[in-house]
């Protein structure tokens, strides 16, 4: 009897302890988010920016970009940056990640640079910030549904006296 009494008691607490245990752990999402978005950035400088948000991007996303009207969808997105995406390489250093506790949205923000040689053969570097707002997709992969940027001055350099 006594044996049955602690043996009731263990799988009573298993049960409890597995009843609240979130379903997900929202550290190793925010990771999981953060490290889609380094690979994303990656892409970008592999295949092109245009071909890399025609990867990353949701069906429904929209793109807000500084000094211009917002873009709607991945297919306009991807067909508005492919005019130009051969001129310039795009790249970006994530610097945050977090998710909701829902785990279905997320963002990340971070920091840009646009590389591009201009008509004299000189290189020229734009700076930036960057946010993105990403919906979990029902495969559990992360899309941007929000793509929002702007230029900033170029970072300033730490001197070491």
């Amino acid at each position: 009897m006594k044996t049955l009494r602690i043996g009731s008691c263990l799988l009573l607490g298993c049960f409890l302890m597995v009843g609240c245990t979130p379903g997900f752990d929202l550290e190793k999402e925010q990771l999981k988010l953060l490290e889609t978005d380094k690979e994303f950035s990656k892409k970008s400088v592999e295949v092109g920016a245009a071909e890399a948000f025609n990867m990353y991007l949701a069906d429904d996303a929209v793109q807000l970009p500084a000094s211009s009207e917002p873009i709607s969808g991945r297919e306009s997105i991807y067909l508005r940056m492919k005019q130009t995406s051969e001129k310039y390489v795009l790249q970006w250093e994530p610097q945050r990640a977090e998710v909701a506790k829902s785990s279905d949205m997320g963002y990340t923000w971070g920091t840009f640079t646009i590389t591009s040689t201009d008509e004299h053969g000189e290189k020229k570097t734009a700076h930036g910030k960057y946010l993105n707002v990403w919906k979990k997709q029902n495969d559990g992969s992360w899309k941007v549904l929000i793509d929002i940027g702007n230029q900033s001055p170029e970072p300033k350099r730490e001197s070491h006296q």
